[in-house]
């Protein structure tokens, strides 16, 4: 079996969501460690919240991979005043590498929004272009099977993400052309409506944002920023283990236990 480091995990998560792909606010990429450092175990979450680096350090983890980046924009000192910071030091004292793949994995192909279009049953999905990043669009759009009522889809996206609920503007029209952002992407509202979807879904919708949907005749869904990404875990797994097989290395991969963060009741 070949020797493994986190430069090579590095590499392969670069063929799997190229950097390149990322909006230019992002931080994606390696975030911390030590580029020669060997990787036996690797540990895929959604974010790096303290019960995420609590469970690596546990279980012994030589680098954790998550969506969204630890830190957006770093911060100037390097002083201990809260507990990013301080988990950042325990990482640090454990040589654990951190590597983020974001805006980056939403783009790519097999990333969070071909994982979610599958997720909801949407068929002839194609990319919805966007002028940042000609190569790689980031919203998916395709058609379900047949027509069906906003409240009767509504109801079928909590069931497949497995959300403990889900909110919905509606724009007067049945679901049929429907396109997904997973995490937030209202932004993408109206690319989405030029190319022709009469249904978002995606996350972190506001009320504002919601009497914009109705201003324009779309139905949006409101899936939540968790529930939406949550479901591309189980691929980068997948694709992870397959990469690892075939290039004869022996790495484990283990999942971390994720509170859901905005709960409803």
């Amino acid at each position: 079996m070949k020797k493994t480091t986190v430069t090579d995990i590095c590499l392969a998560m670069n063929e799997i969501a190229p950097v390149q792909y990322a909006e230019s606010w992002d931080n994606p990429g390696l975030l911390l460690g030590d580029t020669q450092a060997q990787v036996k175990k690797i540990m895929i979450a959604l974010d790096l919240m303290p019960e995420v680096a609590k469970q690596a350090i546990d279980q012994k983890v030589d680098m954790i991979i998550t969506h969204h980046p630890y830190y957006f924009n770093l911060p100037k000192t390097l002083v201990i005043t809260d507990i990013k910071m301080y988990f950042m030091y325990e990482l640090i004292k454990n040589n654990i590498a951190v590597y983020a793949a974001h805006t980056n994995l939403d783009a790519a192909q097999g990333g969070v929004n071909d994982v979610l279009a599958a997720k909801l049953g949407l068929d002839k999905v194609e990319t919805v272009a966007r002028p940042e990043c000609p190569e790689q669009g980031l919203a998916r759009i395709g058609f379900l099977t047949k027509p069906l009522a906003l409240k009767t889809f509504a109801g079928k996206v909590k069931k497949a993400l497995e959300a403990d609920g889900v909110a919905y503007t509606d724009g007067g029209q049945d679901c049929y052309k429907v396109a997904v952002v997973g995490g937030s992407g209202a932004d993408f509202m109206e690319a989405v409506l030029e190319a022709g979807a009469d249904t978002l879904v995606t996350g972190d919708v506001k009320y504002h944002v919601a009497q914009k949907a109705l201003n324009l005749g779309l139905n949006l869904i409101d899936g939540g920023h968790q529930f939406t990404e949550r479901p591309v875990l189980d691929q980068l797994e997948d694709v992870i283990k397959g990469w690892a097989k075939d290039s004869k290395r022996e790495i484990e991969i283990v999942r971390a236990e994720e509170e859901v963060i905005l709960q409803h009741i």
